[in-house]
Parts: C-alpha cells; sequence; structure tokens
C-alpha cells in the first residue's frame, strides 16, 4: 500500500491513522468537492460505509449538484445514499475526499475539518489534521478500496460497483494515466462488484440536443498556440463537455484542449492535455485565477467561474489563450513536430 502523509508523517496504515483522529461520539460527514463527479461520490460513499461499520454515525454529502447524466443513473440504480445537503449539523468531523479546500472546490459545511483524502494536486497546504494525498493515483476510489482491505473488509457488491464506477471514469477505463494500485484494485473490484453495470453506466449517453451542441461548439472553436478552445451553450450533461475535449485532443497539432459550457449558474470548463509538460491543471489554474476555481490533474482538469464574476466571452477565452502561450514557452517541443 501506498504511503499517505498524516499530518506530515509518513503512515503505512492510513485508515488506522484516520480512526485515530475521529472522535467516535460525534457525526462525521463525508463531503465531496462542489459539483461532484463519479470517483467523489463512490468514494464519499465507500468511506462512510466503512466507517458506519466501525460504529460510528457517518453520512456523505456534496454541495452545488449533480450535473452528469452517468452519475444520476448511478446513484438510482445502486441506491447511493449521499444528500446535497448536511445532515450532521455543526457538530460534524468533516473528511473531505476527491478535493481540498485549499483548491477552492469544496465549499465546506458546518463543522470541524479533520481529515482530506485526495489523488490531486494541492494548491496550497492541506490544512487539516489528517491529509492522505497522493497524486500518483488515478482515482480517489482505489484510495478508499485501499481502506477496506486494511480494515480487513471486502465491501458489498453495490458499493464495489460503485468503486469500479470510479476507476473507470477516472482512467476512461484503464486508458489513461494510472498507478498500479489502481489497476490492482480494479482487479480486485472486479470480483466483487458488477464491472458490465458499471460499464454501461459510466460509458456517456447523449441526447439529440447534445449531439448537435457538440457540433455547432466544434464548427466555433478557436486553435492557437497548439489550444484548442470551444464553447457550448448549457445547459448540458457534464459528460459532453469532456468527450468534446477527449476527442479533440486527437489533432496531432494540439497539446491541449479546453471546453467551455454557459448555463444561469456560470462557466463550467472541462481542460484536456496530452502531457505534464503542458499541463491542464496548470492552464485552468492560470487562466481562471482571480475569476473562478479549478483542479484536477495535469492530463485532465475542471473549473468553474460564478456568472457574477464572468467578465465576457472574448476575455475568458484570451485568458486560455495567453495562458498557453506562457505554457508552450517553458514545455519541450512535442514529439514528432
Amino acid at each position: 500500500m501506498a504511503k499517505a502523509d498524516v499530518a506530515g508523517v509518513a503512515a503505512a496504515a492510513p485508515f488506522a491513522a484516520l480512526l485515530g483522529r475521529l472522535d467516535p461520539r460525534r457525526p462525521v460527514l463525508v463531503q465531496t468537492h462542489d459539483y461532484p463527479d463519479i470517483d467523489a461520490v463512490a468514494s464519499a460513499w465507500a468511506l462512510s460505509g466503512l466507517l458506519a461499520r466501525r460504529g460510528y454515525s457517518a453520512s456523505a454529502a456534496y454541495r452545488g449538484e449533480i450535473r452528469s447524466r452517468s452519475l444520476a443513473r448511478l446513484v438510482e440504480v445502486l441506491g447511493i445514499e449521499i444528500a446535497g445537503s448536511s445532515p450532521a449539523g455543526d457538530r460534524a468531523q468533516l473528511l473531505v475526499v476527491d478535493g481540498a479546500p485549499a483548491n477552492g472546490n469544496v465549499s465546506l459545511f458546518a463543522g470541524e475539518l479533520v481529515g482530506i483524502v485526495d489523488h490531486h494536486r494541492i494548491f496550497g497546504e492541506a490544512r487539516a489534521p489528517f491529509a492522505d494525498l497522493r497524486p500518483e493515483l488515478a482515482s480517489c476510489s482505489s484510495m478508499i478500496y485501499g481502506y477496506w482491505k486494511e480494515a480487513g473488509a471486502e465491501p458489498p457488491r453495490e458499493l464495489a460497483t460503485a468503486l469500479i464506477a470510479g476507476i473507470q471514469s477516472d482512467t476512461d477505463f484503464l486508458s489513461r494515466r494510472s498507478s498500479p494500485e489502481d489497476f490492482r484494485a480494479y482487479t480486485e473490484l472486479f470480483r466483487l462488484g458488477d464491472w458490465e453495470l458499471a460499464s454501461r453506466i459510466v460509458r456517456t449517453v447523449f441526447d439529440l440536443r447534445e449531439l448537435g451542441l457538440i457540433a455547432r461548439a466544434l464548427s466555433g472553436a478557436v486553435a492557437e498556440e497548439g489550444l484548442l478552445y470551444a464553447e457550448v451553450e448549457g445547459p448540458c450533461g457534464q459528460e459532453a463537455l469532456a468527450v468534446l475535449a477527449d476527442f479533440a485532443l486527437r489533432a496531432e497539432e494540439l497539446r491541449a484542449t479546453v471546453v467551455a459550457e454557459r448555463d444561469e449558474a456560470g462557466l463550467h470548463f472541462s481542460a484536456r492535455s496530452r502531457s505534464a509538460d503542458f499541463s491542464a491543471f496548470d492552464l485552468v489554474r492560470e487562466a481562471l485565477q482571480g475569476l473562478g476555481t479549478g483542479g484536477g490533474h495535469s492530463h485532465a482538469s475542471g473549473g468553474f467561474v460564478p456568472a457574477a464574476a464572468n467578465p465576457g466571452r472574448d476575455e475568458i477565452r484570451e485568458r486560455f489563450f495567453a495562458a498557453a502561450a506562457r505554457l508552450a514557452a517553458s514545455a519541450p517541443p512535442q514529439a514528432g513536430r
């Protein structure tokens, strides 16, 4: 098992270290990043379920909304217990999974922040008594399955299916950057859960309107400095942005792609990159600095700008091209070019 950074101390048994930080007399709320994805919800449900087995009053929650059709379907089919508000009150011990307050993508519920479990890069310090941070992993679901193994327990079938879906969604079915631990977790969960059900749900399903939106976005896309920028007039499912960003990156001239969706809440972004030398994480963070939030990985990232902070279509686009030009100046040439 990979070692965890627990309050600055290396720990080979992160779940035991986490339990050492929790008060069994107080409720525990496992909170995802805002506007959660499949990996975040699966991780929160699985961790709250494991804590419940240990006798804790544990629940899972998120802020924002579920924007993914696949995730909404997963919640419905598996009966995932997660709320859009906190049932624990201000006495809650907060555990954040698949996100970090320092990255600006978690609006904490009332209570005391006790721990962070995340596989993303942290932009700043993880200010919590417990911090299990493993950016080398591709999925937070792999981390939480490791907690179940450490506890000597096997997740029930529905929960194992959710963790399979979390790994599938964050690794694009193990086709992009994954660690040996992600592969091991997927292999072991394969026999515990229903991988076929998870696969059917995770695979993107569009309606005809969204297909039309994608076609129009591509026709109006602009490419400069190795970056393609496209906009979708929402509302639409979260998957539409990700699939369009992945598809456009197939053009060999591009280093990265960004797709923006406009809706009443503001601007939602999905970014993809070929390599860590031209990081999607850095691109989004730099372009949205002072306007909104962003986070993720070097190969895949996302962001959000509230409607009140939106400076306009042209300025947002130019911010991304300016950020891309700065990244390109410091990145090595692309292979074959």
